[in-house]
């Protein structure tokens, strides 16, 4: 039996004291035992000026560390359990929890000692959505300012940034022997935890029983119960980290008292609950607090929050919006303006349909990137590959780039990490973003599905940055062919709005109703874009759009539809 273990951390300095702790910890329990650490970089780790929300998917800090897993390249991953995804990838699994530290958020003040002292209109600095939402529930007159990096970085730019406080999580301060800057410890009834905060999760591979066995004296099963609470609300919720949700869960004996809390993003909106329950019931606590959250309105926070909008009533109500997409692809849009409102009005202009690849998909072996730019390129991709007798589960070890919230989740829904999801669309931004990440996209191989319309500008822009680029071909876009009589209900309809996803459902409109009735319909209604592409599009036709959205996706189109009709 091999007496070598090989711990992956990410290279921060917390969670290299958190890996360092491990190793001391397993050769303290198992004398003779080489520990070594490999430090491996995570996209999250690569990009430090752009808020979280905006660049991750779920595994934005796990993605690396599992491909090397899985690849045998270590033998366990270090994390703080609450970066670590509810839901983990096939061949992966939890190996050990060990003892949970203070879960505390902590106030760190540059001269006031604590929250009640701050001035009126203080700036206080957090990346997290959960800390801004239930600090402005405790106090509406603070200004929240998105702050990034690690520990020592943080408190740095609390006064090279002219912060007057920041939050962090107190367990970091604490390991890193730092604690002296913690003003006060924000009592649980103005500050729940995230999921998980202070605690560590050992990811092993899930048929690996010599490394389970030596991980399993660092067990801690009071933290574990707790915890599983915790993420099985998580769970619940369909929540990532952004979610605003606080929750802590202890125990008593054979007891656990979970609590939880989640405030809209604007802090005036506060649901929460309290429960009690078995630790060999832990899930079903954790569950049932989910949906008694949901049943008390905090569905409509997660569910707004996912579409990109925050709650505010119904602020698309009485707004009639017609929606131009493919028929089988507007349901989720359908679901958002409805929610907000809205009466929606069907009318589709494109067609969307499998095709062949001209050429055989290339291996995800030789693949240092898989890019998806929209839902449809995943659903076409995945049946191209099915028909060759393969599937996406192949690509698990590549770095994957989604477009968009609903292309990332699709492809979380099917087991896949997404390494990066920029809300953006655009090409010169993607084409930044992968050599911030890469440094050098230089003899990169990066694999491109997309449809027979897709605009060249992406793959020259990445070609031009030193990449090797495949597109693959795996949908075609054709117009639809609507009779006379759907034109004339479609054009007697009181529209407020017009929305286009594509560039291709305008130019199809246009085509459809002919010149002189589209120019009557633009001056008449608003044209929503989705994005640039769009937006050129219509521009091209003589008819720049109303509003376009700032977040290239359904859910910043939803939002720019809401700012539209609200101001």
């Amino acid at each position: 039996m091999s007496q070598r273990l090989v711990i992956g951390s990410r290279g921060s300095e917390l969670a290299l004291w958190q890996a360092r702790h491990i190793q001391e910890c397993l050769k303290s329990a198992h004398p003779g035992l080489e520990v070594i650490i490999e430090i491996i970089t995570s996209k999250g780790d690569k990009i430090q000026d752009v808020p979280l929300a905006k660049i991750g998917g779920k595994g934005l800090f796990t993605k690396e560390l599992e491909v090397a897993l899985l690849d045998g390249s270590i033998d366990l991953a270090v994390h703080s359990l609450k970066d670590l995804p509810t839901e983990l990838p096939p061949g992966l699994a939890l190996g050990a929890v060990p003892r949970r530290e203070n879960p505390q958020d902590a106030f760190v003040g540059r001269t006031a000692q604590g929250l009640a002292e701050l001035a009126q209109g203080a700036t206080v600095g957090t990346s997290s959505l959960r800390r801004r939402a239930q600090l402005l529930a405790a106090r509406p007159d603070l200004n929240i300012v998105d702050l990034r990096g690690n520990v020592p970085t943080r408190i740095e730019k609390m006064s090279s940034e002219g912060m007057d406080a920041i939050i962090l999580a107190a367990a970091g301060l604490i390991r890193l022997q730092m604690d002296q800057h913690i003003s006060e410890c924000l009592d649980h009834s103005t500050m729940l935890p995230a999921v998980s905060q202070g605690a560590l999760g050992i990811e092993i591979r899930d048929n690996d029983a010599r490394v389970a066995g030596l991980v399993r004296v660092l067990h801690h099963d009071a933290t574990f119960d707790a915890v599983t609470a915790e993420r099985a609300l998580l769970s619940g919720l369909g929540g990532g980290c952004q979610t605003p949700l606080g929750a802590l869960c202890t125990t008593e004996n054979d007891t656990l008292h979970l609590n939880a809390r989640i405030v809209s993003p604007d802090g005036t909106q506060v649901f929460a609950v309290s429960l009690d329950g078995s630790t060999h019931d832990a899930a079903a606590l954790g569950q049932q607090a989910a949906q008694d959250l949901l049943a008390q309105g905090a569905d409509r926070i997660v569910a707004e929050l996912d579409a990109g909008t925050e709650a505010t009533g119904t602020p698309l109500q009485g707004k009639r919006i017609a929606i131009t997409r493919a028929q089988d692809q507007s349901q989720k849009l359908t679901a958002a303006l409805h929610g907000l409102g809205a009466e929606v009005i069907s009318f589709p202009t494109i067609d969307v349909r499998a095709v062949t690849p001209d050429a055989d998909l290339p291996d995800a072996s030789t693949c240092d990137w898989l890019i998806f730019t929209s839902v449809n390129g995943v659903r076409y991709f995945s049946q191209a590959l099915e028909a060759r007798e393969r599937n996406l589960d192949g690509f698990s070890k590549t770095s994957i780039c989604a477009i968009g919230s609903g292309t990332s989740a699709l492809l979380q829904e099917m087991g896949l990490s997404v390494s990066l999801s920029p809300n953006t669309a655009t090409a010169e931004e993607l084409g930044k973003t992968l050599t911030a990440l890469e440094g050098d996209l230089n003899r990169k191989n990066i694999l491109l599905p997309r449809g027979n319309l897709a605009r060249t500008t992406l793959p020259e822009i990445l070609r031009a940055a030193g990449a090797t680029v495949i597109e693959s071909i795996v949908y075609e876009t054709q117009c639809t062919a609507p009779d006379a009589a759907a034109v004339r209900t479609f054009l007697q309809q009181d529209l407020d709005a017009v929305t286009f996803t594509s560039a291709s459902t305008a130019e199809n409109l246009a085509t459809i109703l002919g010149a002189e009735q589209w120019g009557e319909l633009a001056g008449r209604c608003a044209f929503a874009s989705i994005g640039p592409i769009t937006t050129d599009a219509l521009k091209a036709m003589g008819t720049p759009p109303t509003l376009e959205a700032e977040q290239h996706d359904i859910p910043g189109l939803v939002r720019a539809l809401t700012k539209h009709f609200q101001g």
